[in-house]
């Protein structure tokens, strides 16, 4: 082989490392953004589900309060009423 192929082979050889250097750095930027991606929407859904479970949660609280203030008002009369009772 002559000098000038063996030079010719190696800048071609040279130039396809390189190729594929890069490449191969083009492919594992898009795998992370991909599981970067991922991952987001996997936090997303999350943080989706957490917000309908606090809006579950304070309509729970919201009527067990409701439900004590009845509680209160019917103990608050029973005990008006058997005073009135005993006053008798």
């Amino acid at each position: 082989m002559s000098q000038d192929k063996k030079s010719n082979i190696a800048v071609t050889s040279t130039f396809v490392g390189w190729g594929i250097t890069i490449l191969a750095l083009v492919w594992q930027v898009a795998v992370k953004d991909a599981q970067y991606n991922l991952r987001l929407d996997s936090l997303e859904s999350e943080v989706s589900e957490l917000d309908e479970r606090l809006d579950t949660a304070d309509a729970f609280r919201l009527t067990l309060a409701s439900d004590l203030a009845e509680i209160k008002t019917d103990l608050l009369w029973i005990r008006q009423k058997m005073s009135d009772m005993s006053a008798d």
